[in-house]
This record gives C-alpha cells, sequence and structure tokens, in this order.
C-alpha cells in the first residue's frame, strides 16, 4: 500500500487505515515496502528484526524488507514513493533531503518524517594495519573504499575529500567486494558504520586474517568540514574506547544519527502502530543488532537532534506524548493535530 498523495488520499487514506488497523479480519491488512540496506551489512539484521516485531504485532500491518544501496538511495526512493518508509537513514542526509541541498539540490522533499531512531553510530575508517595509514590525511593517492554505492556515508566522505584537498582514489562499492578488494590488499581500507564503542560484526572476521586497525580525522579537518557542511557531527573518540582497538586514539570520527524515516502521506495510526511494535519488540531487536542497546528509540531523537531536524512522524509525537516524553515545537509538522 503506498501513501502518496491524490485528489483523494488526504481523509479517505486516513480512514481507510484505521479501518484495515481494527476490523481485526485477517484478510485487512495494510502492507507496507521498506527499505534497508545490503544483506551482507550488520546493519540488515537490525531491518529484519524490526521488521518481525512489526509483522508479529496485531496491528494489521505487514512489512516486505526490501534491501537497497542504503542512505541516500532510501532517500531517493522515499521521495519517490518506491518505499512506504525506510532504515538504515541518518539525520545528515534527511536534512538533505527535507532541505533539498547537497546530494538532493533542486529535489527538495518537504514531506520526510523521524520514524524512530536506531542509535549513534560511527561512520569509520578502517584500513589494514600494515598500510602504514594513520590519518585521513595519509590516504591521499591510495584506493579507499568511501561505502556502498548511493550511501549517504559514502557521499560524506567523498564531500570531506573534495574539501580536505586530499585527493584519495576513492572505489565506491558493495561491501563483499570491498572486503574482497581490501583482503587482496587492491584498497588499503573502506568505511564502514560501525557501533560507537565496537568494530562492526561484518568486518570481525576479516581481523583475524587480515588486521585492520582505524583511523580519523583531525581538529583542523573537522573545522574545516563544518565550516561548509555545519549539521555534521563529529565526536573525539579517547584511546581504547573501541573495544577491539584499544590502542587507537584519539582521533575524531563522524557520529551521526541514525534511524527511520516515512512521508507526511504515512497515516499518523500507522505511524504510530509502527513505532509502538518496534518499542515494545525493543529487546528482541537488541538481541539480533547489539549497538542499539540503551537508546531510546523515541525519546533520544528530541534530546540528541540540534536545531536543524526533520520534523518528525505525527505517529512518533503521539506516541512519544503518551510516554510522558517532550516533544519541543521545532519537531512539530504541519499535519500533526493535538
Amino acid at each position: 500500500m503506498k501513501f502518496r498523495k491524490s485528489i483523494f488520499s488526504g481523509s479517505i487514506i486516513a480512514v481507510l487505515a484505521a479501518v484495515l488497523l481494527f476490523t481485526g479480519t485477517a484478510q485487512a491488512e495494510v502492507h507496507l515496502n521498506m527499505g534497508s540496506t545490503s544483506s551482507t551489512s550488520g546493519v540488515y539484521a537490525w531491518c529484519v528484526a524490526a521488521a518481525n516485531v512489526i509483522n508479529k504485532a496485531d496491528n494489521g500491518i505487514q512489512v516486505t524488507v526490501v534491501e537497497s544501496g542504503a542512505g541516500m538511495d532510501n532517500l531517493r526512493k522515499i521521495s519517490a514513493g518506491v518505499f512506504d518508509f525506510a532504515m538504515a537513514i541518518d539525520l545528515p542526509g534527511s536534512l538533505q533531503l527535507y532541505k533539498g541541498i547537497e546530494g538532493f539540490e533542486g529535489k527538495q522533499f518537504k514531506d520526510v518524517r523521524w520514524l524512530f531512531l536506531r542509535n549513534i553510530f560511527a561512520d569509520r575508517l578502517y584500513v589494514r594495519k600494515d598500510s602504514g595509514v594513520t590519518s585521513f590525511a595519509d590516504l591521499k593517492g591510495k584506493r579507499f573504499c568511501p561505502g556502498i554505492p548511493g550511501s549517504a556515508s559514502a557521499a560524506y566522505i567523498m564531500q570531506y575529500d573534495e574539501i580536505l584537498g586530499h585527493n584519495i582514489q576513492l572505489v565506491p562499492s558493495a561491501l563483499g567486494d570491498a572486503i574482497t578488494a581490501l583482503k587482496e590488499n587492491r584498497i588499503v581500507g573502506l568505511q564502514k558504520s560501525s557501533g560507537l564503542y565496537n568494530m562492526d560484526a561484518s568486518l570481525i572476521e576479516v581481523n583475524l586474517t587480515t588486521p585492520l586497525t582505524v583511523v580519523g580525522y583531525s581538529e583542523e579537518d573537522v573545522k574545516k568540514i563544518q565550516e561548509k557542511i555545519p549539521y555534521m557531527t563529529f565526536l573525539k573518540r579517547e584511546k581504547g574506547i573501541i573495544k577491539e582497538f584499544p590502542d587507537v586514539g584519539p582521533i575524531w570520527e563522524e557520529c551521526p544519527i541514525a534511524g527511520a524515516v516515512a512521508t507526511a502521506s504515512m497515516p499518523e495510526e500507522v505511524g504510530y502502530q509502527i513505532v509502538k511494535a518496534y518499542v515494545e519488540g525493543f529487546d528482541e531487536i537488541a538481541s539480533a543488532y547489539a549497538p542499539i542497546k540503551g537508546f531510546d528509540p523515541v525519546g533520544d531523537y528530541f534530546k540528541n537532534a540540534g536545531d536543524d531536524v526533520v520534523p518528525a512522524h505525527a505517529g512518533l509525537i503521539r506516541y512519544a506524548k503518551e510516554m510522558g516524553i517532550d516533544v519541543p515545537e521545532r519537531f512539530i509538522p504541519p499535519e500533526y493535530k493535538k
């Protein structure tokens, strides 16, 4: 079921969605396509686990997980109506779509809505330990995979390279292809979104046979990047903070908010039921994807997003208010009715 606007869509879709959700008949279901990421990514397990808890909830919603090129690809397909909602999204990419800037210059989509938070993560720079690379600047002239083609994190690395003038030989690749190239020493490293304190699961086995290390940005790099892209978030990571790399640090890493987005045309009731199912099934999802542990999928968006935000979905706002969570005015979209 696509929630796209038409002459008849507004009130009729909302009424039909409510009827479908609460008639209790086996055939009365809302079917949604959910964008995810590459099936070889550790984040894919989170996407599948989230879909499972939504599908198991008694809410009339059935979600189909669709493999994709992750962040920016998902955002393009959200705005085109291919996906009803999408995971593996970060806030900076969503802001680009909402404002029609950077990767979405001239393609503004004001109807994108934040649905729930996954975690705050690191777009981490992994390199072969034998490469001699100790910083982002050391990648100059070397072959490096910035991420999956079409992903937000790959686009950011390309922007950073341009801003800092390093002329890195960037080779966007599917994760499986990048790992093979890394093992065969055809690239010196790759970017992989990871938990703040741990190596990404997809690289644990790689590290056993091809020892890796982590590099970051300098404080001067961060200042130059934020002069051009002020909404990007970087954190200083002290020595030993990444469990598998006790000798790494201090370094600066790009650490955005990640989660799921929908659109304003998804009815409030549908968004509410998705958020409710996700929160109630949180422990099950965390057992499949540990990096979400310790994060509040509802309240942490309102606490950690800066002044520049993507409006929250009406269903998320409703759930937050029911839980007694404060929702500042800047998150309220025009379609939300108190």
